[in-house]
């Protein structure tokens, strides 16, 4: 199939191919009114393709014929591929067609690349902001201390006192607030030890200033009676929990009814 470029008012794009010659093509966008169907074309251009050409696109250029190969025409284009325009052209009888040029879809090869660069910053983002930020109690809610009190000097750690906890035989949940003062400037850990054995029998997460835990469950079921504890409060900054502040300790007793 031989066919001869026609010249179009509309072909406003060109095309450069391997022979580095020149073919002016009518932008997609500027063919909607011709309503140009895969019956007026001829073939493509534009992409590299194992079959051999159905056809040759000429035209003369002073002394010299310009030749373009015409390839089959692609009803599904592959991903990376796009319609930019058509080469209008006409057969041996004289007919109106076109040669389609193909071009890459630089948005469909760079998304890919884009999409995985997001994830990438999302990961990292999501990994600094984690940096220096505990793992905190679940279980941990707002919470007020006694009388409104909270601490008020910010170079300062405001410790709660304890005395006497109760709990009900035959359970293992305790019902008693395990605070971090509204104000301190670090977060709070609780470990709770039997202080006769040592035994660890709680350990909080790390529990934000203005918050507490005020029910938590010991490691075993302890029989009635009443057993001197030893209660660690572990301190975290908040801009960075792994490093410690003054921690306090204290003693208290754990009734069991």
């Amino acid at each position: 199939m031989r066919l001869t470029e026609r010249t179009d008012a509309l072909c406003t794009k060109t095309f450069r191919d391997k022979n580095k010659n020149l073919w002016k093509y009518i932008p997609v966008k500027q063919a909607g009114d011709k309503k140009i169907t895969p019956q007026d074309i001829a073939g493509d251009a534009g992409y590299r393709a194992k079959k051999a050409p159905v056809g040759i696109l000429t035209r003369e250029d002073g002394e010299q014929e310009k030749k373009l190969d015409v390839l089959p025409f692609r009803a599904k284009l592959g991903y990376s591929q796009r319609e930019a325009g058509y080469i209008p052209c006409e057969d041996e009888a004289g007919e109106l067609r076109y040669v389609r040029v193909i071009r890459r879809s630089i948005i469909k090869i760079l998304l890919p690349i884009l999409i995985l660069l997001v994830l990438m910053v999302g990961g990292l983002w999501r990994y600094l902001s984690q940096q220096g930020m505990p793992d905190l109690d679940e279980s941990a809610i707002a919470y007020q201390m006694p009388d409104g009190m909270k601490n008020e000097d910010p170079s300062q750690i405001m410790m709660p006192g304890f005395g006497t906890i109760t709990m009900d035989a035959g359970s293992t949940t305790v019902h008693a607030a395990l605070a971090n003062p509204e104000g301190n400037p670090c977060y709070f850990k609780y470990q709770i030890s039997l202080s006769d054995t040592g035994e660890q029998i709680y350990e909080s997460g790390w529990i934000e200033p203005g918050m507490a835990v005020t029910e938590w469950t010991i490691s075993e079921e302890l029989p009635e009676g009443e057993y001197p504890i030893y209660i660690l409060v572990q301190t975290g900054s908040l801009e960075n929990y792994e490093e410690g502040m003054n921690r306090g300790a204290v003693n208290a007793t754990l009734v069991v009814r």
